[in-house]
């Protein structure tokens, strides 16, 4: 027996995982029974409209095409439209997902050509959907509003339950002996009053019914008869109404019905496609063009019943358990057709995964053909193959007498009559199933006519003379799954270009087998064997060394790479500094004037408004405006100094006008507080300057204050003019303060009020000033002033 191509590469269990996000029985049969090899055209319209389809819907968004399979059983030939409330709310929703879809479809941009042909395709079911809705509730009832008469006879109805009710409740009252507190109910249809039946005889009207004990009896009164006769005439109408209504909508329904049948096709086919989309989002595939390469390219290519990602959709779908409570992971495949060849041959250990790798390389080629995106990364191409021909596994038919080696035989036969230059040949273990050098031999055969062909051809095997004469045939390549030497154990990675050690002694002996065993093995196998087993190893070891030497020159290119980039980055940084410098001069010798020319405006400007107050600038306050005009923001070594307004208390400063240095305390109203040793002075603001180290505690005795021993705690400045004065009382006031005087007194007399107008002054504004007043008379009154300084 000769197991399909499809089931042999996995493609039927992976189809079952794309079935699995369609909405519709009728959607996972367009995905499950495609045929397995579509021609081109199919292929790249597979393609086209999975590609489309992804672009238009959002992330996370789904066509509403749920529901639909309710729907299916009504539309077949021999199926006549219901008129059960619920069943035509089933066809209602049909034609409900109809409209949306072929609203979304229609409204997709021009270049969707494949949807909007589908769309096109859809009934347009709006306006049924428009004249049915009104008439059927989404609670199964047909609405009061379904019909105008279905309206009036409802409320007829209403009225007349709610008097027959009242007059129920009035004769219940008027025997309050006989009825029961049981408000009234329905007995066949009839509005009744249960009765205690020992006093049944007291209330005229029909016994409708009785409860199981006997003890209570339903009695229509006879004052209700005809108010149930009218219920029952207009419940016959308003029965008689919905049925009316129900056959027009199941008639409406069944005028469209072989419409409705074929868009659920319609839709079905919609909903292979979304699922297409949707598994390949979950494995973040990559949507390939059928034919877009000449090369088959898979990079970080995943078989999708290997992939972690859709462990769960496994588990769910297949009964899938994972092994031993961990999640299985698949080892990415590489795969690219060496130059020049048509023909590559795997080798390697058992358990290597020979066989992984074909079922990937033929399970991609597949699922492309159908439109499905596969988990490869991008770069990925898959050329077009008119046939692909597959055998993988037992092909043993007890049926037909044919055993294993028989069974590979029969197909072999068959794919050298059909094989032509556009096929891809997937074919395991080649050779195998009979004598090794029989089998050889006759592998050999095979790869030559394929070859000869120019088959795309992809076989494993594990006797070495096959590798060997691929090595020297034309169009033939050999690839090697890698083995861990370290661990014992297969990488699953392959590597091309030579031939893969079988490694059957190796693994013998990690089964247990006696040692004594596989030595007597080794002297079977024989010395030309193990020659060619050594010369293989010994390849493995030189093509590490040089992968190894290949990597350190890749890295030291790279970093002589990244040095020959950092040292471009500063040779053009620099030429970049020294084209901007002209420019940066320029700016700095314009700032500078800038700076002289505002801070010659300030001076003038002070000096102008002192002329137009008729005020006398003392000395000190002139020299201030001059060091403030002549400060252009350097230092004493020609560097930038900061602003007074940009200093910050603690920082290192100079007093320009006493030669000390000091730490500034703070800066208020343009005065400065300077701590020199153990001093603290105001100066003014522009008179400091900022030092580019705090002053030296240790040479702190350097800087001296001299203050002379006659200072007096009292200035007098009679017969002194305002200006003399002005300076005088300055001076005093910052030697008083120097001094450590706290309280001083400044006799300035009365006379015309000017020297007493220049002491205010001087005192409102100096910072050192705490308070001042005019003592009493016995001491000088008005004549004096007595100034608090700061301790």
């Amino acid at each position: 027996m000769v197991s399909s191509t499809a089931t042999e590469l996995d493609f039927d269990t992976v189809l079952k995982l794309v079935a699995a996000h369609a909405r519709t029985r009728v959607g996972r049969f367009f995905v499950t029974d495609a045929p397995t090899l579509p021609d081109k055209h199919q292929a790249l319209e597979h393609a086209a409209m999975t590609r489309e389809l992804a672009g238009l819907l959002d992330d996370g968004e789904r066509l509403p095409l749920a529901g639909i399979d309710e729907a299916v059983q009504w539309l077949e030939p021999e199926a006549t439209i219901p008129i059960d409330p619920a069943d035509l709310l089933v066809l209602l929703g049909l034609a409900r997902r109809t409209a949306s879809v072929r609203r979304k479809l229609s409204a997709a941009p021009e270049a969707l050509t494949h949807l909007k042909a589908m769309g096109q395709e859809l009934p347009d079911t709006e306006e049924l959907v428009a004249w049915a809705a009104p008439r059927l509730g989404r609670d199964g009832r047909v609405p009061d509003d379904a019909s105008p008469e279905l309206g009036r006879v409802r409320r007829a109805i209403t009225r007349i339950r709610q008097h027959l009710v009242a007059e129920l409740e009035t004769i219940r009252r008027r025997h309050p002996g006989v009825t029961t507190d049981a408000p009234p109910t329905l007995r066949r249809d009839r509005y009744c009053l249960p009765v205690k039946a020992s006093a049944r005889a007291q209330l005229p009207g029909l016994v409708l019914d009785s409860s199981g004990t006997g003890v209570t009896a339903f009695v229509e009164p006879f004052g209700v008869v005809d108010l149930n006769n009218d219920l029952t005439d207009a419940t016959a109408k308003e029965r008689r109404e919905v049925q009316r209504i129900l056959a027009e909508v199941a008639a409406a329904f069944g005028a469209i019905k072989s419409d409705l049948a074929d868009a659920v096709q319609t839709l079905g086919r919609i909903d292979a496609v979304q699922a297409r989309v949707l598994f390949g989002r979950l494995i973040d595939g990559l949507l390939l063009e059928p034919g877009g390469g000449a090369a088959l390219v898979l990079n970080q290519a995943r078989h999708p019943l290997l992939d972690e990602r859709l462990q769960a959709l496994r588990t769910e779908i297949l009964g899938e358990q994972t092994r031993s409570g961990r999640v299985q992971s698949v080892v990415p495949l590489d795969f690219e057709f060496p130059d020049d060849a048509v023909t590559l041959l795997i080798s390697g250990p058992n358990a290597g995964g020979k066989t992984i790798v074909l079922k990937t390389i033929g399970l991609m080629v597949l699922m492309c053909y159908h439109g499905i995106p596969i988990p490869v990364a991008p770069g990925s191409t898959v050329p077009w193959f008119d046939h692909v021909w597959c055998r993988i596994g037992d092909d043993q038919d007890v049926s037909a007498d044919l055993s294993t080696f028989s069974g590979a035989m029969a197909t072999t036969a068959q794919l050298l009559k059909e094989a032509g230059p556009a096929s891809l040949v997937i074919y395991d273990e080649l050779g195998s199933g009979t004598d090794p050098l029989e089998g050889a031999a006759l592998g050999c055969a095979v790869l030559d006519a394929l070859t000869g062909r120019s088959c795309r051809t992809v076989a494993t095997t594990h006797l070495a003379s096959i590798a060997l004469a691929a090595s020297s045939a034309d169009g033939m390549d050999n690839a090697a799954m890698e083995f861990d030497e370290g661990r014992g154990q297969p990488t699953y990675t392959i590597r091309m270009g030579r031939p893969g050690r079988s490694r059957g002694l190796e693994i013998a002996a990690t089964m247990g087998l006696p040692p004594s065993v596989i030595d007597h093995a080794r002297d079977l196998l024989g010395g030309h064997h193990l020659e060619l087993d050594r010369r293989l190893e010994r390849l493995e070891e030189l093509e590490g060394e040089l992968i190894n030497e290949k990597i350190e020159v890749s890295r030291e290119k790279a970093a002589a790479t990244a040095a020959g980039a950092r040292a471009d980055d500063e040779r053009r940084k620099l030429e970049e500094q020294r084209q901007e410098l002209p420019s940066l001069l320029e700016d700095e010798r314009n700032r500078l004037r800038d700076r002289a020319k505002s801070r010659l405006d300030k001076a003038l400007a002070k000096l102008d408004t002192a002329t137009e107050e008729h005020r006398h600038i003392g000395r000190k306050a002139r020299q201030n405006i001059r060091d403030e005009a002549l400060d252009l923001g350097t230092t004493a070594n020609g560097e930038p100094a900061p602003p007074p307004g940009h200093l910050e208390p603690g920082t290192a400063v100079r007093l320009r006008s006493l030669g000390a240095e000091g730490v500034l305390q703070e800066i208020r109203d343009g005065q400065a507080r300077v701590i020199v040793g153990s001093k603290r002075l105001w100066v003014a603001a522009g008179d400091i300057e900022a030092t580019r180290k705090p002053p030296a505690q240790k040479k702190s005795e350097t800087i001296r204050l001299e203050v002379e021993d006659r200072e007096a705690p009292e200035l007098i400045l009679l017969g002194l003019d305002a200006e003399e004065a002005r300076d005088r009382v300055e001076r005093y006031l910052d030697r008083a303060h120097a001094g450590g005087l706290t309280t001083i007194r400044i006799v300035h007399g009365h006379g015309t009020g000017t020297l007493k107008r220049v002491v205010t002054d001087i005192v409102k504004t100096h910072p050192a000033v705490v308070s001042f007043c005019h003592p009493p008379g016995n001491r000088g009154g008005t004549g004096a002033t007595e100034v608090t300084l700061e301790g």
